[in-house]
């Protein structure tokens, strides 16, 4: 009966330790931006999947073979040199969707490990349109304290810079 009461105090006094030892939580950026154009023409913008280059400041080189096939691969040089690359997963001109995701992570481009995205436009009203920019990803750190520049709060800061830089960019294109 000891042994059968020491264990169970031992367990119950360590689990609340347990909550404490985890690693990266899943982290999401999600924004959109009106664009006042029709929702065919902002498609055209972003429909080639190397044109991020053309509409995105923090991405200024994309270089992937032609076309917008699943697992076309391409390879991004961002702003600050380093490069990453990301693998087109879908690609739906009748949706005006496409979803692509992080093949290599570079700790050094983007503090994060995974990353799965998802751009698409709909019609907005009165013939604009609506970008829409979804982002889920995990940090690179992979203990329980990272530091401060591998953080969640980094990889979520560095990952808006990027879309935050692309929304803006589709936008002043679109409505040229």
């Amino acid at each position: 009966m000891n042994r059968s009461l020491f264990f169970w105090t031992v367990a119950l006094l360590a689990a609340p330790l347990t909550v404490l030892a985890h690693g990266p939580s899943r982290q999401m950026v999600v924004k959109e931006v009106q664009v006042n154009a029709p929702a065919a023409k902002v498609w055209e913008v972003i429909a080639d999947y190397c044109s991020i280059s053309t509409w995105d400041a923090e991405v200024p080189e994309c270089q992937a073979d032609p076309g917008n096939k699943p697992d076309t691969i391409r390879t991004l040089k961002l702003k600050n040199g380093q490069q990453i690359k990301e693998k087109l997963v879908k690609h739906e001109p009748g949706n005006k969707k496409m979803q692509f995701m992080l093949l290599e992570p570079n700790e050094a481009a983007l503090p994060i490990n995974t990353l799965g995205t998802t751009l698409s436009v709909r019609d907005g009203d009165g013939g604009t349109a609506v970008v829409e920019w979804k982002a889920a990803f995990y940090r690179s750190f992979p203990g329980p304290t990272p530091p401060p520049e591998l953080s969640d709060e980094a990889a979520v800061a560095a990952v808006t810079k990027i879309v935050d830089a692309g929304l803006a960019g589709i936008k002043s294109l679109a409505e040229k």
